[in-house]
């Protein structure tokens, strides 16, 4: 959770990866005066972001946008028991990019891949290969609209993965969708090193 209150400063970045990511740049960059903003809603699928896409995005006129979408899109998918949309899934996701691109041609982009660990609910077969065939039709569109945009793609799915062989997908998920906090710091730490590499 995260509160929009700019005047909060204890709560208005939430705690998930987007908090640690600030916390350390705030540290080892204090000369660059960076601001961070998190417009991350629970629940929201790709659709609900693009309807407050101009109040949360636009609006803010950022240098940098980071953004990860995609799961719940998934979760509604597989409680309806039918797949994703893909065609309606990408136009959306890809509207986001037009705009924010057309808004600023300078911005840099960040794009992060949906995730899910076969943890609690998800270790049911049936359960698992609904949201991880889901989730492995949707990074492919992702991965494309990166390199359509010019965007740095973090590989979330293929972290959580190595991640999962070195200690139990519990260790990382708590649910087989919500990191724990030693999965959001390694978002944190990939994000990082995969934006310095690709900006350096």
């Amino acid at each position: 959770k995260w509160g929009r209150n700019q005047k909060d400063r204890n709560h208005y970045l939430g705690h998930s990866y987007v908090y640690l990511i600030a916390s350390r740049l705030h540290t080892d960059m204090p000369e660059a005066k960076l601001n961070f903003l998190n417009r991350g809603m629970s629940g929201h699928t790709v659709a609900n972001l693009k309807a407050r896409w101009q109040k949360d995005a636009l609006d803010l006129k950022p240098d940098v946008l980071s953004i990860l979408i995609g799961v719940n899109d998934v979760g509604r998918a597989a409680r309806s028991k039918k797949g994703v949309d893909i065609e309606a899934f990408e136009a959306d996701y890809r509207s986001l990019l037009v705009q924010s691109r057309k808004a600023n041609p300078a911005l840099k982009i960040v794009l992060l891949e949906p995730f899910v660990l076969p943890v609690t609910r998800l270790k049911e077969k049936a359960a698992w290969d609904m949201w991880r065939g889901q989730v492995d039709r949707l990074r492919p569109i992702v991965a494309k609209l990166a390199a359509d945009h010019k965007a740095v793609l973090i590989k979330t799915q293929e972290i959580f993965d190595t991640a999962a062989k070195r200690a139990d997908p519990s260790h990382w998920i708590w649910d087989g969708v919500h990191p724990l906090p030693q999965g959001h710091e390694l978002i944190a730490r990939n994000w990082i090193e995969t934006t310095a590499k690709a900006w350096s």
